[in-house]
């Protein structure tokens, strides 16, 4: 789905459900935001293709976080376009490239894991195994790349402790990742249950409050563009009055 001339939201569905990673392009750009669970890149690749992007043209690859659904299919993307550039935040990027131990990953084996939940984590060790790879640029709060209408790096801590947005200035497009959610047609922040630091999630959304932003997409809702600014409120007031 083009919306602006510069940002595409792909629309990926498959057995895991439905993803929204973003294309951002310029004349000399083209780079893919999250890039999905292992395996899945087939589906991704797709819908470039059916949108008319060549996934071996793909200049940069930005990780907005490192949980396994967003990174799985960097291996993938970086065999079909060998010049392609990895970002992600600077203090995310430990976790991309195996110098940490994912959060997810860390909190199963700091205790006993549940037998109903063994598979899961095997599943998950092993994605992550085979997906670790070297961030070639680290990417800083504030910081303005130069590429497809300007975008600006927001850190937005709590989900985990390096995950950030994109705000896309020329559009005033935010790419959420996962700091922001949908539920039941309603705007949420960051899921409590799959979230590191509720407490600093809840400082990122209210981040984003100081931000236009005339829609966002979300990594696992789509485009929202509704009362942007009070529902952004709207989340800070009720997590703060319970």
């Amino acid at each position: 789905m083009k919306i602006t001339e510069k940002i595409e939201m792909l629309e990926v569905k498959n057995d895991y459900g439905t993803i929204y990673p973003t294309l951002l392009h310029d004349e000399q750009n083209l780079i893919l935001v999250d890039t999905g669970f292992p395996m899945q890149s087939e589906y991704i690749i797709k819908e470039m293709e059916k949108l008319g992007f060549d996934p071996k043209k793909i200049t940069g690859i930005m990780l907005t976080h490192s949980d396994i659904d967003h990174i799985g299919g960097i291996k993938d993307f970086k065999k079909l376009s060998k010049e392609a550039q990895v970002m992600a935040y600077k203090d995310e990027a430990p976790y991309i490239s195996n110098e940490k131990t994912p959060i997810k990953l860390a909190a199963f084996e700091k205790s006993d894991i549940p037998e109903e939940k063994k598979q899961w984590y095997t599943m998950m060790k092993q994605g992550f195994e085979a997906s670790y790879t070297n961030v070639d640029k680290t990417l800083s709060d504030g910081e303005v790349l130069q590429v497809c209408g300007g975008i600006e790096v927001i850190h937005t801590p709590g989900h985990t402790p390096g995950h950030m947005c994109l705000y896309c200035k020329e559009g005033k497009v935010l790419i959420s990742g996962d700091a922001l959610n949908i539920k039941d047609g309603k705007l949420i922040g960051s899921k409590p249950e799959h979230t590191h630091d509720m407490k600093l999630a809840l400082e990122s959304v209210k981040k984003l409050e100081s931000y236009e932003i005339n829609s966002i997409i979300l990594y696992h809702g789509g485009l929202y563009t509704s009362n942007i600014k009070e529902a952004l409120k709207e989340i800070v007031d009720e997590t703060v009055s319970h």
